[in-house]
């Protein structure tokens, strides 16, 4: 099913070291919390973590406690089938109205399924209008 909205992100930056993942991963499973969406990556000795959880709010806090730096932002999700072309529509779209991607990750469930994307733009309000509109349209993206 195709959809998109307005979600809230963590942003974890810890030191770059063997076994940082698996910090982050052990204090939110510990919870019983699900990891719905990731991107990790690692910069200037610092690995940064992308990730929206079943409860940020509550993760925030906790890995916050944990001395680990964290600050909650706001996101677009958008869900879409998985077929060619289909981020390059999405991108034209928003580029056509003017709106910029600041940063974009993305997953998919299997083939012929559905794909996440995951971003934030210079005015994601906009860019949800805009998108919902697009999807709203009858074959669109076919």
């Amino acid at each position: 099913m195709e959809k998109v909205e307005k979600r809230s992100e963590l942003k974890v930056i810890v030191k770059d070291r063997v076994g940082a993942t698996a910090d982050i991963a052990k204090l939110i499973s510990e919870r019983g919390v699900n990891i719905e969406d990731i991107c990790v990556y690692t910069m200037g000795g610092d690995a940064i973590f992308y990730l929206i959880t079943q409860d940020n709010s509550q993760m925030a806090k906790i890995i916050s406690d944990k001395g680990y730096k964290v600050e909650e932002r706001e996101v677009v999700v958008m869900s879409l089938e998985n077929r060619p072309g289909a981020l390059q529509k999405v991108a034209e779209k928003l580029k056509e109205e003017n709106i910029d991607i600041k940063y974009l990750y993305g997953t998919m469930s299997g083939k012929g399924e559905n794909t996440t994307l995951v971003f934030s733009s210079n005015n994601n309000e906009k860019a949800i209008e805009v998108l919902k509109y697009i999807l709203s349209l009858s074959g669109w993206g076919r």
